[in-house]
């Protein structure tokens, strides 16, 4: 089976969304990741959270929710074959 894609914060409770990321990758995830900021870009947060293994980053506006609905259902019409 094909894995999900995975929405993550960059902010969360208790751990990082770079972290986060780093931990699923380390435990061999290797689906799509969709990190969610409000970091703006070339900020040191948002490149480090870039860096953690995220398939794609987005901001958290209107055009980042487009952008992960897009991801999201590209992902999906992908699996129909599956």
């Amino acid at each position: 089976p094909r894995a999900r894609p995975f929405p993550i914060s960059s902010q969360m409770p208790g751990i990082s969304g770079a972290k986060t990321t780093r931990a699923l990758r380390d435990a061999g995830y290797d689906g799509p990741i969709i990190g969610m900021t409000g970091d703006p870009m070339g900020c040191p947060e948002r490149n480090e959270f870039e860096a953690a293994g995220l398939s794609v980053c987005v901001d958290k506006d209107n055009s980042g929710i487009a952008r992960i609905l897009e991801e999201i259902r590209a992902h999906a019409l992908d699996g129909e074959d599956a």
